[in-house]
């Protein structure tokens, strides 16, 4: 996050673009995808529900469930 705040300040109440790629060298692939997150100031508790382990999987979906804790959400956003 620092990374980001130096080279384009602040980044509460912006969108960021993310673009990811790996390369499996074993089946001679590479896989990229992208992914885009609003950044929310500070004040918002996000906890994520349900079990501790998760397992990520290349292709498969991967859902969680994130509840948003503090007293007056709507005036953070």
């Amino acid at each position: 996050m620092n990374e980001i705040r130096d080279m384009w300040g602040e980044p509460a109440g912006k969108d960021l673009f993310f673009v990811a790629s790996m390369t499996d060298y074993y089946y001679l692939e590479t896989l990229s995808s992208t992914a885009i997150t609003h950044v929310y100031q500070d004040g918002i508790k996000l906890k994520v529900l349900g079990r501790n382990i998760r397992t990520f999987k290349p292709g498969v979906p991967f859902n969680i469930q994130v509840s948003v804790d503090s007293s007056d959400v709507l005036s953070l956003l």
